[in-house]
């Protein structure tokens, strides 16, 4: 018999073997989380409201009632804290700043339901020297209020090889000072991992049940790099917002449809409008009249927006995945069935491929290797017996789908053009989630490419009417014949 495998346990310089290892020396370097199994979910007390207020005392909601918090603290002065770092000294004022937030997130804590979230948006502070505030925060809700840190997201506002703006010179690596490009988003959760109830109960208990977090967007949100262009200050009236799309994508993937999101310091009301165009409930507050009124006039004009259909913005669209799944029949006929396949958690090329077939299409292959090394969505022949080629660009997802990524968009500009010298005689069908706005440089440089005898034939949004009418008429061998502006459907 061979003899048994001796324990291992942490030492300062780790172990390099992992099985029977005893890790609990490393843990217990750590604050231990408050860890409870209460499951009680209180209902809101008060719904829909901007408060001005201290948010370090709410006592318009009620305990174990939020499920969200979003926030992005009021920033720091920079400045300030440099030069007394300079003297050799923490300000007080930033100790201060961070009580005055450790107040704040311990009542978000009580107002929280059992394993709700709390998700913080926060940007470093100075370079001379540096000072990680989200280290801070991090510290402040993981040691001091004892919740369970869930990870932390980097938000990259921007990508930095150009411009004309740095610090330091290239010529002498004396003080090169890193620019921000980006930001953090901490999160973490109330006493337990998941939440309270799960979506059944809910369900059988008329509480807030379903799901708006398509397959697509599931699938990039758990990442923890998010790409999300940054909002206009001047545009919105305050000097530090954040983009709708940043609580948008945490909205959809930490709660339900009709749960209470939480802002406690609210600012321009961004957190506001994402709940509201994502079908849930907000609460917020802040000790600015001024901001309060900028909030309250900013929410007011998004529910005209939206209560008149919305605009042509692609973030404005809602998936609805049921707890008890449906069969989608209450969509119009031509969306049922993408309706229920995302419900179903099917991706955006599982839709386009089950749309191809609803088209009409024959042959249909999938992941169809071409000369060149390219390789394209899918295949298939129309009713004329003509060889089409697909390729699906983005998915269901709510911040940029489909072409609205710049990295996306080129790299199917690159594949068709490719293609088109390989395989001329084969039209290629861009099948996505969304197109660049008209006007903007995407639009420009993706529609001087399409149409008949171009690297691109037509460019099909695979989740509107006129896709499915646009796909139907190739299916039946009738779109060769179109002219350039029959090429390229818009959603509808």
């Amino acid at each position: 018999m061979a003899a048994r495998r001796s324990r291992t346990s942490t030492y300062n310089f780790g172990a390099s073997r992992r099985e029977s290892h005893d890790a609990s020396p490393f843990y217990q370097r750590f604050t231990t989380p408050d860890i409870a199994a209460d499951a009680r979910v209180n209902p809101p007390s008060a719904v829909d409201r901007l408060i001005c207020a201290d948010a370090s005392a709410m006592t318009d909601v009620a305990d174990n009632s939020v499920a969200l918090v979003v926030t992005s603290p009021p920033y720091f002065a920079g400045k300030e804290y440099e030069e007394a770092l300079g003297r050799g000294d923490t300000p007080a004022t930033y100790l201060e700043y961070l009580e005055m937030l450790e107040s704040v997130f311990a009542e978000c804590s009580r107002v929280l339901e059992p394993g709700g979230r709390i998700a913080v948006n926060v940007a470093n502070l100075g370079r001379k020297p540096y000072r990680s505030l989200s280290a801070d925060v991090t510290a402040i809700l993981q040691d001091r209020l004892k919740l369970l840190l869930r990870g932390e997201v980097v938000w990259v506002k921007a990508r930095g090889s150009t411009g004309s703006c740095a610090w330091g010179t290239f010529q002498r690596p004396t003080n090169p000072v890193l620019r921000d490009l980006t930001e953090r988003v901490i999160i973490a959760g109330k006493g337990r991992f998941d939440r309270a109830v799960s979506a059944k109960e809910r369900h059988e208990r008329h509480m807030p049940c379903d799901s708006s977090l398509s397959r697509d967007e599931f699938m990039e949100a758990t990442t923890d790099l998010w790409e999300i262009p940054p909002e206009s200050a001047t545009r919105v009236g305050h000097p530090a917002p954040f983009p709708v799309g940043l609580p948008v994508r945490l909205i959809n993937l930490y709660t339900y449809c009709g749960d209470l999101v939480l802002d406690p310091f609210a600012g321009s009301g961004t957190t506001a409008i994402a709940a509201l165009r994502t079908g849930r409930h907000y609460i917020g507050y802040d000790t600015d009249a001024g901001y309060i009124e900028l909030a309250e006039a900013r929410v007011a004009e998004e529910r005209r927006r939206l209560e008149s259909g919305g605009g042509d913005d692609h973030e404005d669209r809602r998936f609805f995945l049921p707890a008890i799944p449906d069969d989608g029949k209450d969509q119009p006929d031509s969306l049922a069935g993408n309706a229920a396949a995302i419900s179903q958690g099917a991706g955006a090329k599982q839709v386009a491929g089950e749309m191809l077939e609803a088209s009409g299409f024959r042959k249909i292959q999938r992941d169809v290797k071409v000369k060149a090394g390219i390789e394209v969505a899918f295949s298939a022949e129309d009713a004329s017996g003509t060889t089409w080629h697909f390729e699906v660009c983005g998915g269901f997802t709510s911040v940029r789908p489909g072409l609205l990524r710049g990295d996306i968009l080129w790299k199917a500009l690159g594949t068709a053009c490719v293609l088109h010298q390989v395989a001329p005689d084969v039209p290629l069908v861009l099948l996505t989630t969304g197109v660049p706005k008209p006007g903007s440089a995407g639009h420009r440089a993706l529609f001087e490419v399409v149409g008949p005898g171009s690297p691109i034939f037509s460019v099909i949004e695979i989740d509107s009417t006129s896709g499915h009418e646009a796909l139907s008429l190739l299916a039946r061998g009738a779109g060769q014949r179109g002219g350039r502006g029959d090429a390229k459907a818009v959603r509808s």
